[in-house]
């Protein structure tokens, strides 16, 4: 059922993988991914391979998310598949990814498998908060609450828009991870630490400290004011 050009490609080693994510698609899970390292790459050069059953995934669509999850795409190869069953399209992306020559590569395909998935169902939005997820290591469905409060400080009529947001953040990934801690110590029902969460407040006001430009510092002074003014939540409804 592989074309050509796949075998000519391909090696029959790195065949046998495609093979298994292919053979586990179905109609109900018809989205398959997986993030890898290509051997002898480039610090910060990622593979990663889509494979859709029925409707093929539009490059003009793909891109931007990706785009939008930190990452540069240097190239793509795309192979389709006829079988009895229908029509499966294997994308293999040749990326860049900054920062991530020093995480678990299992982490990082943890983290990026499921971002990419989440935002490509529609279950979270195409933006540049999903920069998040790899320099920040924190899963696409946490990163959802800094999302959160920065529609609202928009509601509130907050000065600087949702791109300079979105932007500060990426540039201070750790407060950011710190943030989202915080909001767990407050309010998960399993973590909850009155003493944990009064430590955790100390830490991100330090990393404040360290933050030269007057933009970036109000807007990650703001986000803290609103998780410490936050009551209650529906995260872990």
């Amino acid at each position: 059922a592989f074309p050509l050009r796949y075998r000519e490609r391909v090696s029959p080693r790195a065949a046998v993988a495609d093979v298994v994510k292919v053979a586990g698609l179905s109609d109900a899970q018809p989205l398959a991914l997986a993030l890898y390292r290509p051997l002898g790459a480039a610090p910060g050069q990622l593979g990663f391979k889509v494979y859709r059953r029925g409707a093929p995934v539009v490059l003009s669509d793909s891109l931007p998310m990706l785009e939008h999850m930190g990452v540069r795409v240097l190239g793509e190869h795309s192979d389709r598949l006829e079988g009895d069953d229908g029509a499966i399209g294997v994308y293999d992306f040749e990326l860049h990814a900054p920062g991530t020559e020093d995480m678990e590569p299992e982490t990082v395909a943890r983290l990026f498998e499921d971002g990419f998935a989440r935002v490509f169902r529609g279950e979270v939005e195409n933006d540049d908060f999903n920069k998040l997820i790899l320099r920040g290591a924190i899963p696409a469905d946490e990163v959802v609450v800094l999302r959160a409060y920065a529609k609202y400080l928009k509601q509130i009529g907050f000065a600087l828009s949702q791109a300079t947001i979105e932007a500060t953040l990426a540039a201070h990934p750790r407060i950011a991870r710190l943030l989202v801690a915080l909001f767990r110590l407050r309010f998960d029902p399993d973590q909850h630490d009155a003493q944990a969460e009064a430590s955790q407040v100390r830490a991100v006001e330090l990393a404040l400290e360290k933050v030269a430009n007057l933009s970036e510092d109000r807007v990650l002074r703001q986000l803290l004011a609103l998780v410490q003014a936050t009551l209650r939540t529906n995260f872990w409804r």
